[in-house]
């Protein structure tokens, strides 16, 4: 403020500044700006990194972002797996001691469905097996068979299935390429598990055997054997060798199964393969590879030709053509209901709807104040990516869009709330008039709006009713201030200058009366002028800065007009004072002259 500025001075005294030293020196600073400048940047940057590097949170944070990428990295990588397989099997089994519950809960979704596939491939073959033994049971051929299972000894039900049999893998061997020793033995018959390491130092008899005596490339190895109906498929790897016993004729695609099964196994026991000692113990989990290829096919049967198929395939036609016609009727509903929902939003204009290639397709006008209208389908259960949508922007009048878009556009002071009706844009609250007049002009380029209203208290009115309500006061007998008063001189500084920026803006002018009061002790002949004095006092207080739109009087009341009734000496005291008068006036060009 410059009257309280110019109040401090005239407290100092002429020639002493505010900072205490005399006129014309100023302290020499010109060194340590010109340091901050240079290296300023640089230190402030040293002290952020040597913090960063010095917190311990943000070390963590930062191995955390590249922990992730490091280990898929290193991923396959041996190093890596022999360094955290003992901590993981740790983890997990003090975690299995402590609480076995949540890895059976997490085994769950898998265990139940290997178990029950299990047990419904065991049914199935068994039925299979009954139903073909039932099936030959009363025919010329199945006598022949009958025949031949009493002649040999054999079960009725094996020499069915060998008769019905196009291939079947009976024994499986996992063979160590290097010292010839078997790794695991299978086979659908317990009995023949006796002889299989014979069998397993047979097999790498008759490869080293053919390898020597045909001198073969290292590369070329022992792929088959045949022997009467059985035959060996032998599939070779780089540590491991699968040999599997196959009765009937087996297809190509029989050779891909071992040789997934191969590798399978040198990706999970390659280790083991590398270091193997003698000790078979490692690879009984590949038990479970190994069973994959234990794989029996069956020669598909031979059936007349019977109407019943037909009706089957008619029934699954109908069927299927009532499914569809149910969930294209369905579509169209769900359809229908979302073209409602678009239909019945504000700020949303449906121009054109339909189906093509398979999708549905809305167009037309959407307000961007409106909802999205993908929001909308999920309450209709439409699937998103079933919908093609193409929508123009435009501007809706709708009145809560309309008072939306003049809150961005005018930008209200806080307090100050705005609506909008039939065209009218209103505005209520404590607002200056700068922002009215700014308002006034703005508000006819918003769409809908034909005229803007300010219906709350005029800015000149209320800063009237603050100014009047401003009383300072003057000792007793005296015309200068009473300690205190510089609060209220302030608030009469600041009053002043916003009264004078609204009327100028509307190109108006005010007076503003300074009326000097006194208690009702003393003649009127000391009264009159002291009160004089002391509006006179108060006027050159206020006469600076000058403003334009105000006109400022002194006038000294004296006694006669009371601001309280002034029986007690606090209201005395409320009547030593200099009170103030507004009158409003209209335009400036007929306002009167300063005095």
């Amino acid at each position: 403020m410059a009257d309280s500025v110019a109040a401090r001075e005239v407290e100092r005294g002429p020639g002493i500044t505010e900072s205490g030293a005399e006129p014309g020196t100023k302290p020499d600073d010109s060194f340590a700006e010109l340091r901050s400048l240079i290296v300023g940047p640089e230190q402030r940057e040293l002290v952020a990194l040597q913090a960063h590097f010095l917190d311990p949170a943000a070390q963590v944070r930062d191995v955390s972002r590249v922990l992730p990428d490091a280990i898929a990295l290193r991923s396959t990588d041996p190093k890596l797996v022999r360094a955290l397989e003992p901590s993981i099997a740790e983890s997990l089994t003090s975690s299995v001691r402590r609480d076995p519950r949540p890895l059976a809960d997490a085994l769950f979704p898998v265990m139940g469905p290997a178990i029950r596939r299990a047990i419904a491939h065991t049914l199935a073959s068994m039925m299979e097996s009954l139903n073909r033994t039932v099936e030959h049971s009363f025919s010329w051929r199945a006598l022949q068979w009958r025949w031949t299972a009493f002649r040999t000894g054999k079960p009725f039900a094996e020499i069915v299935l060998l008769n019905t049999l196009e291939y079947r893998v009976e024994q499986l061997f996992l063979i160590h390429a290097e010292t010839g020793l078997l790794l695991q033995h299978l086979s659908t018959d317990p009995r023949s598990g006796e002889d299989a390491d014979q069998v397993s130092a047979m097999l790498t008899a008759i490869r080293d055997f053919a390898r020597d005596s045909f001198h073969t490339d290292g590369g070329d190895s022992l792929d088959a054997l045949r022997v009467g109906e059985l035959a060996i498929t032998v599939e070779q790897g780089p540590h491991a060798i699968l040999a599997g016993v196959v009765r009937g004729t087996a297809p190509y695609s029989l050779r891909t199964v071992f040789q997934d099964a191969l590798e399978s196994i040198h990706r999970q026991f390659g280790l083991e393969l590398q270091e193997f000692q003698g000790d078979s113990a490692p690879f009984e989990r590949a038990r479970t590879i190994l069973e994959t290829c234990l794989v029996t096919q069956l020669r598909p049967r031979q059936r007349a030709t019977s109407y019943r198929r037909w009706v089957v395939a008619a029934a699954a036609v109908l069927l299927a053509a009532g499914v569809w016609a149910f969930l294209a009727v369905r579509d169209r509903q769900r359809w229908n209901a979302y073209l409602e929902r678009l239909r019945a939003e504000p700020g949303i204009v449906v121009l054109s709807s339909g189906r093509r290639s398979n999708k549905f397709f809305v167009g037309g006008l959407r307000d961007p104040l409106a909802r999205d209208p993908m929001t909308l389908v999920a309450s209709t259960r439409l699937r998103t990516d079933a919908i093609e949508s193409q929508w123009e922007p435009y501007q809706a009048l709708y009145p809560a869009f309309v008072a939306t878009r003049a809150r961005d556009l005018l930008r209200p002071p806080p307090g100050v709330t705005i609506e909008y009706r039939d065209g009218l844009l209103t505005a209520d609250g404590p607002a200056s008039g700068r922002w009215i007049a700014e308002s006034e002009r703005l508000a006819p380029a918003i769409a809908g709006v034909r005229r803007f209203v300010y219906s709350g208290t005029p800015p000149d009115v209320r800063l009237k009713e603050k100014l009047e309500a401003i009383t300072v006061l003057f000792p007793k007998g005296q015309s200068s201030l009473e300690p205190g008063q510089d609060d209220a001189l302030r608030d009469l500084a600041g009053l002043l200058s916003d009264l004078n920026e609204t009327l100028g803006v509307q190109r108006r002018r005010a007076q503003v009366e300074l009326i000097g009061h006194t208690d009702a002790d003393g003649s009127e002949v000391v009264n009159g002028p002291l009160s004089q004095t002391r509006a006179d006092v108060m006027l050159r207080l206020l006469a600076s800065p000058v403003r334009e739109a105000l006109d400022l009087t002194a006038r000294g009341a004296g006694a006669s007009s009371p601001i309280t009734a002034g029986s007690t000496e606090s209201e005395k005291r409320r009547n030593r004072c200099v009170s103030f008068r507004v009158r409003l006036g209209g335009d400036s060009t007929q306002g009167s002259g300063r005095s």
